[in-house]
């Protein structure tokens, strides 16, 4: 069934996007309050963010995430005060409810009600509310027979004024009472309010939306209304809302107001104009921008990226065909301008793709809570660097990979207290998650001082499973057994866990990690722990890449992939395994020719020596023979995928200075390829 919401498009969008971070910041905040249960700091943080949370969405119309919200704000409230004391069985119905909150979140987004059932939920908090003996029974409240006649000031009489020319209707005194012990009173004055506007025009009520969302609502609310319904219709429709025990409506006649004095009119417009301008200058600070604008942006710095470098190689080709040295002085010189703007555009737009990883990190305290309650394992979950930042299509493609290595790190890493007591380590263990630059890459490390990875279990079950031979097992080190567990298939649990497996979803990992120029390496030790180190790019967008030419073709290979470049002689290949390599350093180097794998056919001339790109992937070298070296090169990538499909060994495309087209090599397929070939 659909849901309906009393809001425009542009109100619900501005709904969503506060309440998708009040719930992350609730969420945040719940795991740190179960460590931190006397905070009051955190306690005024999460109450007001429920109490937002709880006036925007009875505004917007939506009763069941407001009566929920304020159910958590009562025993939030109780926290506060110190009359309940925080334990993990609370804590576990508010998450419930945190959950709950989510779905009817959802509701708004879909626009479709869930059909989700409340009232468990909303008893067990409003019985946590009441430990300290608050009785729930509603008890009357008696009602004077007269009240006092609410007073307009001189905006007000004004306001009321202009509406009375504008429409037809009466100007009523409504006096609504509400039961003293109600629980939700904040809400139900704020849909009294609502039901009113429904009725006419409200010109001015006590206490005021403003006072009421700050939790100043009272037992008595009085407006004064301009409407064209009689007073019996208006009491009617009020007495029908929840906890009012009585409605009074009465005519109100404005002569009997008093004007403002001239000056106090001034003086009023004054204050009000300094409150205007204060909220602007604050509000104008910050703005909100799709992120859609911003890849625009982004293309069309990459666009101007591939203009300046053309411009750079017109310069070149004019210098050498013309003596015309004062004319490609100014060139150059404004060439040299040109670079240096359009580097600073492109900067700025980078920075304003880039998000702090906190937006992801802080998604896993409370996963990681979970999992340790689920396993029975304690554990201390530890996260740095959350204020390092990456692109956030970067960011948006990762968390699933991380996911993945934190279940891991629970599951198969962490051991129970009791066995981690009769290895001599500490009964509670850790797992930490990093974030830091390196250079030009930032780099996640996710370490816990578990049991770490036995190669020798990797070898049995690659094995067991015939993903390799029993004698290429016995061939490898421990350091490409370990490697093994990127395999498709391959586990080492002695049982399965609805939590994870180390090696289910690991293939998954590393190709996701792929896709976005990222890699993978992984230290451990036996009985002592693991690191993952992820190493990725900061942008997707431009890359730094070292360009090579085969025949007359030009290709770039991304930096993040390559060691280093040599050059040897054609006498120092060897043939191992039937594929040719050579011998760096003391290790294998297998050699891959970029000139058959792209087909350009044989060389025209055989060369005494050759140029050899050294590159690296998961802890895996291969050696790129190409024919010339040209350079590094920012280069802007332009994907394929939709004119000609997926290529293995392509990444993309991109336009170089002279006009022509090079391909962009995907350094990680080309090594799944030396791999089959040996």
């Amino acid at each position: 069934m659909g849901l309906q919401l009393d809001a425009s498009p542009e109100e619900l969008k501005l709904f969503l996007e506060e309440a998708e971070e009040h719930l992350q910041l609730l969420e945040e905040d719940l795991v740190r309050l179960e460590n931190e249960g006397d905070n009051q700091e955190l306690l005024q943080e999460i109450f007001r963010s429920a109490h937002t949370l709880k006036g925007s969405s009875a505004t917007l119309g939506h009763q069941k995430m407001a009566h929920l919200t304020h159910a958590m704000e009562n025993v939030f409230d109780k926290f506060r005060k110190q009359q309940l004391t925080v334990n993990i069985e609370i804590m576990n119905v508010l998450f419930e409810a945190l959950d709950n909150l989510k779905i009817l979140k959802n509701e708004i987004e879909t626009m479709e009600e869930s059909g989700i059932d409340l009232e468990g939920i909303l008893q067990r908090l409003s019985a946590m509310a009441s430990g300290e003996g608050v009785q729930a029974a509603a008890s009357k409240k008696e009602v004077p027979q007269q009240q006092p006649v609410l007073q307009l000031d001189w905006q007000d009489q004004k306001m009321a004024a202009e509406l009375a020319q504008q429409k037809r209707g009466q100007f009523w005194q409504v006096n609504v009472f509400f039961a003293e012990n109600s629980d939700m009173l904040p809400v139900r004055a704020l849909i009294t309010l609502m039901t009113l506007r429904e009725k006419g025009d409200i010109i001015k009520s006590e206490p005021t939306a403003e006072e009421i969302e700050q939790e100043q609502a009272k037992t008595t609310l009085r407006a004064i209304v301009l409407s064209s319904c009689g007073a019996e219709e208006i009491s009617k429709a009020l007495q029908e809302l929840p906890d009012i025990i009585n409605v009074k409506v009465e005519p109100f006649e404005l002569a009997k107001q008093e004007e403002q004095a001239p000056q106090e009119q001034k003086a009023a417009k004054k204050i009000e104009g300094n409150k205007n301008r204060a909220t602007l200058s604050k509000a104008s600070r910050t703005v909100r921008i799709d992120v859609e604008l911003l890849d625009n942006l982004m293309n069309l710095v990459g666009e101007l990226v591939i203009d300046r470098t053309r411009l750079a190689q017109i310069i070149t080709e004019i210098e050498a065909k013309y003596d015309v040295n004062d004319l490609t002085e100014d060139l150059n010189r404004t060439s040299v301008h040109i670079g240096r703007v359009t580097t600073m555009l492109q900067e700025e737009i980078m920075k304003a793709r880039m998000i702090p990883v906190e937006s992801l990190f802080n998604k896993f305290p409370r996963m990681m809570r979970d999992l340790s309650q689920k396993a029975g394992k304690e554990f201390d979950f530890i996260m740095e660097g959350q204020e390092t930042e990456l692109d956030r299509s970067i960011i948006e493609e990762i968390g699933d990979p991380l996911i993945h290595l934190l279940r891991n790190a629970v599951d198969h890493a962490i051991e129970p207290p009791e066995e981690r007591e009769k290895l001599g380590k500490p009964r509670k263990g850790v797992v930490k998650l990093i974030a830091r630059h390196e250079e030009n890459h930032i780099v996640i490390l996710v370490q816990d001082d578990g049991r770490g990875i036995d190669p020798n279990k990797i070898k049995e079950s690659a094995v067991r499973k015939g993903i390799i031979s029993d004698e290429a097992a016995k061939r490898l080190n421990d350091e490409e057994a370990i490697n093994l567990i990127f395999a498709s298939g391959l586990s080492t649990a002695t049982k399965v866990s609805d939590i994870s497996g180390r090696g289910v979803g690991m293939d998954v990992v590393r190709t996701n990690l792929e896709k976005v120029n990222g890699s993978i390496e992984i230290d451990t030790r036996v009985g002592v722990g693991t690191v993952f180190k992820i190493k990725l790019p900061l942008t997707l967008a431009i890359i730094r890449a070292l360009m090579v030419k085969v025949d007359e073709r030009v290709y770039a290979i991304p930096l993040t992939s390559v060691l280093e470049t040599i050059r040897v002689e054609k006498e120092q290949i060897r043939i191992v395994n039937k594929h040719e390599a050579i011998v760096v350093r003391g290790q294998v180097l297998p050699l891959l020719y970029l000139r058959e794998l792209y087909n350009h056919g044989s060389a025209e001339e055989e060369k005494a020596k050759i140029f050899v790109v050294v590159v690296n992937v998961g802890g895996k070298q291969v050696g790129l023979v190409v024919d010339y070296l040209i350079g590094e090169q920012e280069v802007v990538i332009k994907s394929l995928g939709r004119y000609i499909g997926d290529v293995q060994g392509i990444a993309g495309a991109t336009i170089l200075g002279d006009g022509r087209v090079a391909l962009i090599m995907d350094v990680p397929s080309l090594m799944k390829k030396v791999m089959q070939i040996s």
